[in-house]
């Protein structure tokens, strides 16, 4: 693994088979829960969704899923592997490709405020 630290936080009334996970310096949250597979729903697969400081999702939109067709069994210790992170974090693909969404740096802010501006012109 690299410098960058990932780590399992509780947030408030945190209920349900979802971790919250703290990653690096900018202390971004991000929630990684269990979903329905939308290829096969009678299983299961894990999403990300990045989230306020306080734990509410920014979007509804998962910014990665990974570990498609897992069964409901399956769940706990997957999630149980990230929430001890720092010691055990799934070396698998779906867990390499996880750790590599979470890390990816934050886009400077000016390249956001530009963003956001060229988006309010185009509704206007």
């Amino acid at each position: 693994m690299d410098e960058s630290r990932i780590e399992a936080i509780e947030m408030r009334g945190s209920a349900g088979l979802g971790v919250y996970l703290r990653v690096g310096d900018d202390q971004r949250v991000f929630r990684v829960a269990p979903v329905r597979d939308p290829r096969q729903p009678r299983f299961w697969c894990l999403a990300a969704f990045e989230c306020s400081a306080c734990g509410i999702p920014l979007t509804g939109d998962a910014i990665w899923a990974g570990w498609w067709g897992s069964a409901s069994g399956e769940l706990p210790a997957l999630l149980d592997a990230l929430r001890s992170a720092e010691t055990t974090w799934p070396r698998d693909a779906d867990g390499e490709a996880l750790r590599k969404v979470l890390l990816k740096p934050r886009p400077p802010l000016d390249e956001i405020s530009g963003q956001f501006v060229e988006d309010l012109a185009e509704a206007v």
